[in-house]
Formats: structure tokens, sequence, C-alpha cells
């Protein structure tokens, strides 16, 4: 949750702007020259070199191609020579920076490992006038230097004194802060290097965010010219930036080739284009894996993969680039493919060098699919006849039972309820086990998820009648509602585009407002069928579209016409419910949007990670493990109508669903791919429930019958001291995060000495009670107890160890309830595998 609080200043990732990184190229000769090796044949990027005015800068990549079996390209951008002819058109820094220093034409010739290729080349514009861009130059100067970041004096409040907005995200503020704030200190035209601007930006002066530019460079040049030139903001007409392209786009680099120099060109509504590497901000999803410096080039740490954000002013574009370390004595195993998910797991695999586990253990694969299925244990009998049963295809036989049994949906519903939120907080005690019935039986009759979104988004009428309708009363106003809706059906955290457009994502503040206004008309009044609760608060509500209501944009005071999200505005036809509009588009089969972030919410479920995870972040920034998984799920899903028992019957039945949860020495270190199933905590419900079903004594809740199981509440105001210690969310956030799922003290205190445990087994009449009772031999009542809590039988060595136990006991039945504790204190019982 505290993640949340700050995402909108730290955007999730590491940022490369603040403004040194480690990532250079490499300076031992013996290392330069295996990267370099043997090169068939060098192509630069772009093709042709077009200089234009005195700070036209151009940024080249090099790359080299090899003739080895994958035909290799490598990035020596930083290990070429380059030169230039004539020799004064340009100037040249090292790795592969050019500068523009006379006009004319010529060629810039570039070698590398024996092999050498021109580039034609040309300077113009030097002779005419070209005074710095505020709003091009100077902003984007302090993007890179993170002056204007959250942190730093982008902050609301601003910084010691000096306010700027969020990454430039409005320059004519900007422009006043520093010119004619504290009566212009900060700039000083007849002598720049007397600006407060530079010096502290340079570290002339204790500044407490420490050097941000550097010494010489093109952000100092620009913000020291345009001091000079006498701190002239743009003309209103003054081209935007249209797009940006990032070369070489997405590649795939292989050991030695831990590098990869970036080069940036912004292209402008008049038609113009100009190189801005430099005036770029570059930032890694994982700075573990790869970090990026301020002039664009990136070094790997390790393999692996990493997207690499590049924004200009508020022009973003992101680039995968995966890094890949061969083990020449690398055999990757027989894995038969069940489906197209271990079609697209294998391929990740084989491409990172990754071996996958083996398949599990019956046992272990008939306790993961019921709680993953059903929240519960598998019961005694049903490990037994599971283990029985000799046909080739038990395990699908199996999936197909749960699907169908009750259990499987009281627990999806419950799992569906947490993100919706529903809660007696908000609905009063008959709205939520209302809510709660009616999507119970949606997912029991297995109706399509498209269908149960557009029911929710379209409800109207009373709560007390159409159960759906209860949506609005939990979210009410617009904001809250298109937040929601973007974060539940789209995956996407819209928040931080509230205030300003989205620093990491190409969400605007336009498209927050404007999504929003699908939500402008829906209204709510109190139902006077339904009685008064305690403050005279209605019991329950009505909900309608009314045929007023308008979202505005508060910065620019424009009333917003709907717009989807990434899909420009919407046709709404004069009395039509614009939710109508919005639920159709949403749940188009053309409209990938809602699949991918459906398929990716159930893998989840199932296999304990996201493909994308966080499982609700889906952005640019923010990397799928495995693209073409994620889309074929999606295809998949809305080709069978969104049907989510046919989504889990397909993961479940993959092979890569019922990989062992042992890691091999090949793929321990992995937590990503795939390669061997997650092990992950219970959620509260399924431990408590565990607990309940091993020892055979009920939990008793208050308000409901006693048998009650934790995943058949309708929310989580019980007041059950057990499933608060162990996670149970308050249901306040649109998001899975907001269930605690890290083990801490309080949970150890609770399954040591609580309470919930040491009664249950206590307890006269309890499964150990009933096995002593009934004069079970110890070895049955330890396999019971085993099958119960494990499900498996105890191996030898288990057995040894509780029968020694029970030799040296006074009292037996104090030995087996040791015995019981000891198994309900395991890892192997406290974990799905």
């Amino acid at each position: 949750m505290k993640l949340l609080r700050i995402a909108c200043v730290l955007g999730g990732i590491a940022v490369a702007g603040a403004p040194f990184s480690r990532a250079g190229w490499p300076v031992d000769e013996a290392k330069r020259a295996q990267l370099l090796g043997t090169p068939s044949s060098l192509r630069v990027e772009p093709a042709a070199l077009e200089l234009k005015g005195p700070r036209g800068f151009r940024q080249i990549v090099v790359n080299a191609t090899y003739s080895d079996q994958a035909s290799t390209v490598r990035d020596v951008t930083g290990l070429a020579t380059l030169e230039c002819q004539p020799s004064d058109l340009v100037s040249i820094e090292e790795g592969g920076f050019l500068t523009p220093r006379s006009m004319g034409k010529g060629k810039l010739i570039v070698r590398a490992g024996g092999k050498a290729t021109e580039v034609p080349l040309e300077v113009t514009g030097l002779d005419k006038a070209n005074p710095v861009s505020f709003r091009h130059e100077v902003i984007a100067a302090l993007n890179v230097g993170g002056c204007n970041m959250g942190a730093c004096h982008g902050t609301p409040s601003g910084k010691n004194g000096f306010k700027l907005s969020l990454r430039g995200f409005d320059p004519a503020m900007d422009h006043q802060q520093l010119t004619r704030d504290v009566l212009g200190r900060r700039s000083v035209s007849h002598d720049p290097n007397m600006s407060l601007l530079l010096l502290k930006g340079l570290a002339r002066v204790p500044h407490e965010g420490g050097q941000r530019f550097p010494n010489a460079g093109v952000t100092t040049q620009a913000v020291e010219q345009w001091l000079a030139e006498g701190m002239v903001d743009d003309r209103p007409d003054v081209a935007a930036v249209k797009k940006i392209e990032v070369l070489p786009g997405n590649r795939t680099l292989r050991n030695p080739a831990k590098w990869q120099q970036l080069s940036v060109q912004a292209e402008f509504t008049d038609g113009s284009k100009r190189d801005v590497t430099r005036l770029s901000v570059f930032s890694s999803s994982d700075a573990s894996i790869a970090e990026v410096n301020p002039q664009g080039l990136v070094e790997f740490r390790q393999a692996g993969e990493v997207a690499i954000l590049v924004r200009y002013l508020e022009e973003m574009v992101s680039i995968r680039l995966t890094y890949l370390e061969p083990k020449p004595q690398f055999v990757f195993p027989s894995f038969p493919e069940n489906n197209y998910i271990d079609t697209h797991v294998s391929s990740k695999l084989r491409l990172m060098d990754i071996p996958p586990s083996g398949l599990c253990t019956d046992s272990d694969f008939a306790r993961r699919v019921y709680l993953d299925l059903c929240g519960t244990l598998p019961t005694v009998e049903d490990v037994k006849a599971f283990q029985a049963d000799q046909a080739p295809d038990k395990r699908a036989k199996l999936i197909d039972s749960l699907l169908e049994r009750p259990e499987y949906a009281d627990f999806w519903t419950l799992k569906f309820s947490d993100v919706l939120r529903s809660s007696r907080k908000t609905l009063q005690t008959k709205g939520v086990h209302s809510f709660q019935q009616w999507l119970r039986e949606r997912i029991a009759a297995n109706v399509g998820l498209d269908q149960v979104v557009r029911d929710i988004l379209t409800a109207s009428g009373p709560a007390a009648n159409n159960p759906a309708a209860s949506y609005y009363r939990i979210a009410r106003d617009p904001q809250s509602l298109a937040e929601t809706t973007a974060q539940l059906f789209f995956g996407v955290r819209m928040q931080c585009a509230k205030c300003h457009n989205h620093p990491f994502e190409r969400w605007t503040q336009d498209d927050y407002y404007g999504f929003a206004a699908f939500f402008a008309r829906v209204k709510t009044k109190a139902d006077p069928s339904q009685p008064s609760v305690g403050n005279n608060a209605p019991a329950g509500e009505i909900v309608f579209a009314d045929r007023g209501g308008e979202v505005t944009q508060p910065r620019t005071g424009k009333v917003m016409t709907p717009r989807y999200m990434g899909a420009g505005d919407a046709k709404v036809q004069p009395g039509q419910d614009r939710r109508e509009v919005l639920a159709a588009w949403m749940t188009s089969p053309e409209n990938l949007f809602f699949a991918r972030s459906m398929v990716n919410r159930i893998w989840f479920h199932v296999m304990g990670r996201g493909v994308v995870e966080p499982v609700d972040d889906f952005r640019e920034s923010n990397p799928s493990a495995n693209d073409p998984l994620l889309d074929a799920l999606a295809h998949d899903f809305v080709k069978s109508g969104f049907d989510l028992k046919h989504l889990v019957r397909t993961i479940c039945r993959s092979r890569t669903y019922q990989l062992s949860a042992n890691p091999l020495e090949g793929n321990k270190d992995d937590s990503r791919y795939f390669s061997h199933a997650v092990s992950k905590l219970l959620t509260a419900e399924q431990m408590l429930d565990a607990i309940c079903q091993s020892t055979e004594v009920a939990e008793k809740y208050p308000g409901l019958p006693m048998g009650t199981r934790a995943t058949q509440l309708p929310d989580g105001e019980v007041n059950n001291q057990f499933l608060k210690t162990f996670g149970q969310p308050a249901r306040e956030l649109a998001c899975e995060c907001e269930r605690e799922s890290d083990s801490n003290l309080a949970q150890a205190l609770q399954l040591i000495n609580g309470p919930t445990i040491n009664d249950k087994l206590k307890a006269p009449n309890n499964r150990l009670g009933r096995l002593i009772a009934a004069k079970k031999s110890d070895k049955e009542i330890l396999a019971d107890l085993y099958l119960s809590t494990l499900s498996r039988l105890p191996t030898a060595e288990d057995e040894k160890i509780a029968l020694t136990h029970l030799a040296k006991a006074k009292e037996s039945r104090k030995a087996w309830e040791d015995i019981h504790w000891a198994l309900m204190n395991t890892k192997e019982f406290l974990f799905r595998h």
C-alpha cells in the first residue's frame, strides 16, 4: 500500500537522469578486443547524417554483424574509430556523438574489427540565427538533470522556496519561476554563470541536490545560451513534438555484447526533425539487470530482459532489450507440450537457456489444484482416490470435476469480490450479501466475464433488485469510477494523470478526464423501499443515468468529451447512456485491453505470479515476462466467449502449471519465466479453512451458520483476528496488492501459540478424538494426519520420528496433538507448492 502512495513520485522504475550512471563502455583493452571480435560487416544508424544549425548534434549507432550461427549483431559504437572527411565538418566525441563545426558536405568513415563503412554527412544552417528554445531545450535539460522530479523541485510544494512543474508539465509557470520569482535571482542574463540555476546545477555553490548538469555538455550549453540570449520564452505557435523514434529499437544481445547505445530523434508538427538523445531521459525497468546513463548507453549487469523508457518532454517510447549468456554445454531437456501455453513458455526458456523443472508428483498436483481452483485442501478420501486412479488423463479429469464443484464458485467469487471492494462498510449487510449472491450465481453458471462486466458497468435501478448497481455505491464520483474501472478491467493505474500528465506513461490529463466523462451522469438516490440504518443512512440506493452532468479538465477548463483509453473520443448518441458505449467498446472482441488484463489476473491467481507483474500495472515501462504467451491467452479467451472455466482449465492442463516447485541448479534464480511452480503462502481464508478441515473443527462466524467456510464469507467485517493477521484485505483498494502475502512475526505467534490452532487441537471431538475413539493404530492415525494436512503419506523417516515421539510421551493424546500441531506449522502445510 505504501508503494501505491508513492508511485506518482517514483513511477515504479529506476531513473537514470539523476544525473550520472555507472554504465560505460569497457576500458580494458582485452575486453574491448573480445567484444569487437571479427565482424563480417558494419552498418551505421542513421544511414545518412544531416546536422542542421549550431546545436544540430547527432548520436550514431554502429552495428557489427558476425558470421556465426545466430548471425549476431553487436553494438560497437564505443569501440569504432570515426573519421570525418573533410575533418573540420564536425567534432567527434567518444561514443559516436557528433557536433557540427563548419558547413559543407562530406562523409563519416567508420572502422572497426578490420571492416569499414562510409556514411554521407552534411552540415547546414550554421549561418542562421538559431536561438535556444525554452520549451524544447531548457525544459528538456531540467528533465535530464532531474531538477523537476517529484522528489526535487517538481514536488507540489517545491523545494527550499523553488517550485517547478512536475517534469516540465507547465512550461509557462516554469518560465515565470525562473525569470521573475525572488526578483529574478535564479537567472542572470548579462552574466549567465552567476545565475543560481547554473551555480547550483553545476554545484559551484552548496546545493542539496548536488550536481545536476555536467560541467560541459548539451544540457549545460542549452541553459547557458538561453540565459545569455535574454531568457525568452517560445512563441505561442512554436511547433510541438509529434513523436520520437529510438534507434536501434528492440534488440537481443548475446555475450560478450553487454552494451547498447541508443539514439533518439524527435519529429515536430512543422515536419522538422532533430537529434534529442542528450535532451532525453532514459530509465530502466530493472536496474539490477541493466543500467542506462544520461547519454543513452545501456550496460547489462546480468542476463535478462528490460524495458528502456525514453522520454523527451511529454513524448515517451519504450524499447525492449534482451541480453543472453548462452551456455555452450546447455541442452534443453525434454518438454512435452500439452497446449499453446507450453509452446510459448518453452520458447522463452530456450531463449534464456533456463531448464524447466520436472513434473510435480500426483500428491503435489492434487493439493495444488484443489487450493488454486477451490481454495480448499483435498480430503483424505480425495487424495486416496486420486492416488489409486491409474488413468493417464486423471489430472485432466480432476481439473474438470473441480470446476463443477460449489467450492469453485465460492472461491472465485471471493477473489472478484475483493477487488470489487464489496463490503458492508459501503453496501451495508444486506447489500454485501446480495452482491455476493449475484456474483456467485454468474460464476457458478459460467457466464462470460465480458457479460458480467457489461452488467456491472451498465447497471441501473435499485441495488436491492439489481445488485450489480452496487458498483456505483462503492466508487461514487466520476474520477474514482474512472480510476477503479481502468485498474480493474484494463490493469492500468491512471491516478497520476489526475493532476498532471503521467510521467512514465502515455496517459495525459485529457485521457484521464475524458475517461471519467463516461461516468459524469451516473447518479444515486436513496431507495424509499429500503429502511434506513444507523445515522439515517440509506440501506439501499437507486442508481440512474441522469440527462446532465459533465467533467471539466481542471487545467484547461475544457468540458471533456467521453474518451476511450488510447482510442480517441467516443461517439455517443443524444440520450444514450454513456456507460453502454463504454461497456460495448471495453468488451469488444477487437479490444484486447480488457482481455489481456483479465487473463493476466486469472493467470496470477492460478500460477502465483502474473505474466505482467504487478498484475494491475500494465505499462510500457513494466514489460510482460512473455508477450506471445499473454497475446495467445487473450486471443483464446476472446475466442472462447470470455469463458473463465475454459481459461482456468487451459492453464491447469498445461505442463507449465504442473511443473514441480523444486528448482534445478539452472533455474533456481528464475522468478519470472515460469520454469518451476511458485511456492506461495496460503491466503488467510485458505489457511483457516485448511486448519478447520484438518482438525475437523469448524470456525464460528458471527451471524453466519456453523460450517460456513472462510472462503464463503461475504466480506472481511466478521472481525476474525486470525484472518486479519494473515492478510485478509479490508476491501478499500481496487488492487490485488491490498491482500498482504508476506509472512511476519504476528503470523508466527498465531501459529505457534495462538488460540485458533491450539483450541481446535484440544477439542474433544476433533479429528484426533475421532481416530483415537475408533481405536485406529498409530500408523493409521499418522497416515490420516499426513493425508489431511500435507495431502501425502508420511515417509519412512517421518514415521520414525513421529513414532519415537509417541513412545517417549507420557500422555498419548498430548503427543498426538504435538504431532498434528507440528504438521500444521510446516512450510509444506502453510504454502501452496
